[in-house]
């Protein structure tokens, strides 16, 4: 990882990109002005897909979610560097990549900071994939015990490496013929592992299920969830 600070912006990128990132890259415009803008995906951020000449990659801008989100959509509290949402995750996917965990690849984040307040992006390689859980879910070809088994393998591997997803969800998590991955490690952390939090952590993806798919994880779904389930414990 190199850091490049300059007047308010401080930008963190992989070494082999120190010589070639800017400042530019975090630019929505800079991107549609050359027709590499391919795509975006809306949520509680806004995440940009685009074709840059190293590969195509995830630009994703921070904004806030709930109440905040009226007040000020996407300025935070400054309270150093390494507290900012994007190094956070920046460092994390590096920690999740060096363990070999199936996750983006983080790429370059910029702060920018404005007095007390501060503003964020981050640039993650795009992870080719079929589609999202959520999307899955309900469809015939992915109604099988064997994929969900594999969804709940996957989930197990990051915590058993003490990888908190603050917001796991089936929308969070991508799939891809036979691979599964994880993503929006916004809020995650490094923990000890430990049944409290891991637990949690698959109850939230159970009420995700349960809410996209309006059916019972403990009625309709039970064989696929225990699937999951039996996945993850293993």
């Amino acid at each position: 990882m190199h850091t490049i600070s300059k007047k308010n912006d401080t930008i963190i990128v992989n070494d082999d990109l120190k010589n070639e990132v800017s400042a530019d890259w975090f630019e929505q415009s800079y991107w549609l002005n050359q027709g590499r803008l391919l795509g975006a995906n809306s949520g509680r951020g806004s995440a940009w897909v685009i074709k840059s000449e190293w590969g195509k990659w995830v630009l994703r801008h921070y904004f806030r979610g709930g109440l905040y989100a009226k007040i000020n959509r996407d300025s935070y509290l400054w309270s150093g560097l390494k507290n900012t949402r994007a190094y956070r995750e920046y460092m994390l996917l590096e920690k999740i990549n060096s363990l070999g965990l199936p996750s983006a690849q983080p790429i370059a984040a910029k702060i920018t900071r404005h007095g007390l307040m501060y503003r964020n992006d981050l640039i993650m390689a795009h992870i080719p994939h079929d589609l999202t859980f959520a999307e899955a879910i309900g469809q015939e070809t992915y109604s099988k015990p064997n994929i969900w088994q594999q969804i709940g393998h996957t989930i197990a591997q990051f915590h058993h490496n003490g990888i908190y997803h603050s917001d796991l969800n089936a929308h969070n998590i991508l799939l891809s013929n036979n691979q599964v991955y994880l993503i929006d490690f916004d809020k995650g952390q490094v923990r000890t592992p430990h049944p409290s939090w891991q637990q949690a952590n698959m109850m939230r993806l159970k009420r995700s299920i349960e809410k996209i798919s309006m059916s019972s994880c403990d009625g309709e779904l039970a064989p696929l969830w225990q699937g999951l389930m039996q996945g993850y414990d293993a």
